[in-house]
């Protein structure tokens, strides 16, 4: 006979990035460089969702420009008064039911996740449990994972602790000329 154990829950995470495409993508090369959460079957799947809607908008587009691209309050383009709108929550589902694992090795590597999770994204809110045969733990207490996350460079966090997040290296550059020209991405 197995050891059986279960991950079940959602975590509710605020990846860093200019456009939706951008958070998308850092996202998920985050998510492609944890650790993994192992069973003799299969590991621990992750389903991501974007939350419907947008709560983040910017009056400028991600080269810094008022262009033809941003929406207005009413739903359509607009050079003057328009908005760059994005979602910046993305609800990642867990899901395992690991083979030939002990309930404490399986919490061990799912904490070990969580918290190279929590490192790179804003954990926003969560509600796991982890659990064997006779055992199991509700992780809920988001408070613990957002003292862990590290802010990047130019965040007024960030310069306080100097510090600088894993994600960072995945935003792109905008290519400036001394006179603040774009030298190249976004035709004029």
């Amino acid at each position: 006979m197995s050891n059986w154990t279960y991950i079940n829950g959602t975590i509710t995470v605020s990846p860093m990035g200019r456009t939706q495409h951008e958070k998308t993508y850092i996202l998920n090369t985050v998510l492609d460089h944890l650790p993994r959460v192992t069973g003799s079957e299969g590991d621990m799947d992750i389903y991501i969702n974007q939350k419907n809607g947008t709560n983040s908008s910017c009056s400028v587009d991600e080269f810094g420009y008022c262009t033809n691209n941003l929406i207005d309050s009413y739903g359509n383009k607009s050079q003057r008064n328009g908005w760059l709108r994005t979602q910046d929550e993305y609800i990642l589902t867990v899901d395992a039911s690991l083979r030939d694992r002990e309930f404490l090795e399986t919490l061990k590597e799912f904490n070990n996740w969580l918290c190279r999770l929590a490192k790179r994204l804003q954990i926003e809110d969560i509600l796991v449990k982890v659990g064997g045969y006779k055992e199991s733990f509700l992780i809920t207490d988001k408070r613990v994972y957002n003292n862990m996350f590290e802010y990047p460079s130019w965040s007024a966090y960030g310069e306080k602790k100097s510090s600088e997040n894993w994600c960072e290296y995945l935003m792109w550059e905008e290519p400036r000329d001394e006179e603040d020209n774009l030298l190249c991405g976004k035709p004029e």
